[in-house]
């Protein structure tokens, strides 16, 4: 126990060293640093403890511990993925409410006032501070903020067109609105198929990258004495060798089925 603390001690100290040679202007936020960290820490913690009780393997452990450390990232990328793709259906969605509205005769500030108390959950709290900034300080400069902060390329073009929405007139921005409207629901329709696909591809990755690993572990269970050579320090190493081969295997069907995000 008391080697394992000095080792995280020592593990720490070495970090933010490195820390400190690389960004020397940066200054230090131990806060910011334990939020990120935490999470991964729990996970390799848990990971690890997970394995060598499960096979009492320090290569195992070493694995378990990798693995639970990349889960939150994992967990995180997923959730933001999700997050991009709503606000774009939002956006497709908001487009055709303002369309519809201009065109049966309500003023653009009405009618984005209308949107922004029943849009998407998305997008709501972006447009009800669009609609509140436009009264302070110009559709404009507001349209500018709320491209800013939702950050996408289908927010970028709605708050281009309601913005320069007194100098292309009701007419204009409806035709702009509905293009919009159409062209992000296309575009957000075909990302929700390719992430379905994307979906499939990575649990057949997990399934392949699974099997040897479950096998193992019936063995070790039905039979302990057939795994006994692993427990030895060459054992290990062909352990390990075979659990990088699994895990550069994986990383390549993930890979394949990786879609490029649609940043700015």
């Amino acid at each position: 126990m008391d080697a394992l603390l000095v080792s995280t001690l020592f593990g720490l100290g070495l970090m933010f060293l490195f820390d400190a040679l690389v960004r020397p202007q940066a200054k230090p936020d131990l806060l910011s640093w334990l939020r990120r960290t935490t999470p991964r820490a729990v996970g390799a913690a848990a990971g690890a403890a997970v394995a060598f009780a499960a096979t009492g393997w320090p290569a195992a452990a070493l694995a378990g511990g990798i693995l639970g450390a990349l889960l939150p990232g994992s967990i995180s990328r997923a959730r933001v993925e999700r997050a991009r793709l709503e606000r774009r259906e939002a956006i497709a969605e908001t487009s055709s409410r303002l369309r519809d509205a201009i065109r049966s005769g309500i003023g653009l500030a009405d009618a984005l006032a209308r949107a922004a108390e029943n849009a998407p959950r998305a997008l709501r709290v972006d447009l009800r501070r669009f609609v509140s900034d436009s009264k302070v300080s110009g559709m404009a400069e507001a349209a500018r903020s709320f491209a800013q902060r939702v950050g996408d390329p289908s927010a970028d073009l709605l708050a281009s067109a309601l913005a320069t929405s007194e100098r292309l007139g009701s007419r204009n921005v409806s035709d702009v609105l509905d293009a919009l409207a159409e062209a992000t629901t296309a575009q957000a329709a075909a990302v929700r198929e390719a992430r379905a696909h994307q979906t499939r591809n990575r649990m057949s990755a997990r399934i392949v990258a699974a099997v040897p690993i479950v096998l193992l572990l019936a063995i070790r269970r039905v039979n302990p004495s057939y795994l006994a050579p692993f427990g030895a320090p060459e054992g290990q190493a062909v352990f390990a060798f075979g659990l990088a081969l699994i895990w550069a295997g994986y990383a390549a069907m993930r890979r394949a089925a990786r879609i490029e995000g649609s940043g700015r």
